[in-house]
């Protein structure tokens, strides 16, 4: 690929974040999302949200912005998963961990609000947006003063939402078009174009979006492995603890620059079993 030539799209989440991180961006997108005014903004992670890195798989809180009595995350989930309820849940737990200060009780913590930007169906029940909330099964009705708000914008039934804002940014994310009466879908297109023009950082988020890429494709290459090896020795809790121990040794890998280690490692039992060992993988 001439990544000279080439450009980066909102969907890939470099991207994403260089733009969400503006304030102004940011602050218009959730006003559109939530339908309510939303105060100045401060970033947690600001830096480490736009900044290409070798562990940007991890999972992590990409974008984590609050006001005095709210926090925000935005996630952009390009890829269907199906853990993705979980993965609600686990950032759920990171935000409620940082913003609880020791000691204190917990009506001091604040409203929170996690969001992810889907360019497909995460939850495949045709919804253009999801707005998950804890209930009672017993008694809907009742008011579960929680604090807690999951949003999913399933951006490839954008043409379903009602309103006319939000419409226009699904169908951006989705399609690339322009609404440009939008000044939210312009702004964003605006600052898409302007990263795209820092050819350093461009040339930088290919080089490690490739290196992401063959990372995904040699775990599943070691899941298949851990699997095959759990089911010979005929125990659900082996088939985990040996997928468990592959992925640590193929993520470990990868942190010491030994990718050609990776592929070595699948092929030759006894090379892993080494590596095991080299690494201390139990």
């Amino acid at each position: 690929m001439d990544t000279q030539q080439s450009t980066i799209s909102i969907t890939n989440q470099f991207m994403f974040n260089r733009v969400m991180i503006q304030k102004d961006i940011c602050k218009d997108f959730l006003e559109c999302v939530l339908g309510k005014q939303i105060d100045d903004l401060i970033y947690k992670n600001a830096e480490q949200a736009i900044e290409p890195r070798l562990d940007f798989k991890s999972v992590r809180l990409d974008l984590f912005a609050k006001t005095k009595h709210e926090v925000f995350d935005i996630e952009l989930q390009v890829q269907q998963r199906a853990d993705i309820a979980r993965r609600y849940r686990y950032y759920q737990a990171s935000i409620d961990t940082t913003s609880l200060d020791k000691g204190a009780d917990y009506d001091k913590l604040s409203t929170s609000y996690i969001i992810f930007v889907c360019n497909h169906d995460p939850f495949k029940a045709g919804l253009p947006v999801y707005e998950i909330e804890p209930i009672c099964r017993q008694d809907t009705s009742l008011d579960i003063d929680s604090g807690i708000h999951w949003i999913a914008l399933n951006c490839k039934d954008y043409a379903k939402t009602k309103d006319k804002h939000l419409l226009s940014f699904m169908e951006y994310v989705s399609t690339g078009k322009i609404d440009k009466q939008d000044k939210l879908v312009t702004s964003i297109a605006c600052a898409v174009d302007r990263a795209n023009k820092d050819r350093g950082w461009v040339n930088k988020v290919f080089s490690v979006s490739t290196i992401g890429e063959d990372w995904e494709r040699e775990v599943r290459i070691a899941r298949k492995a851990a699997l095959k090896e759990g089911e010979e020795r005929g125990l659900e809790r082996g088939r985990a603890e040996a997928e468990m121990r592959y992925a640590a040794l193929v993520e470990t890998l990868f942190s010491h620059n030994r990718e050609d280690d990776v592929l070595k490692a699948f092929k030759d039992p006894a090379y892993r079993d080494q590596l095991f060992t080299e690494f201390n993988i139990s």
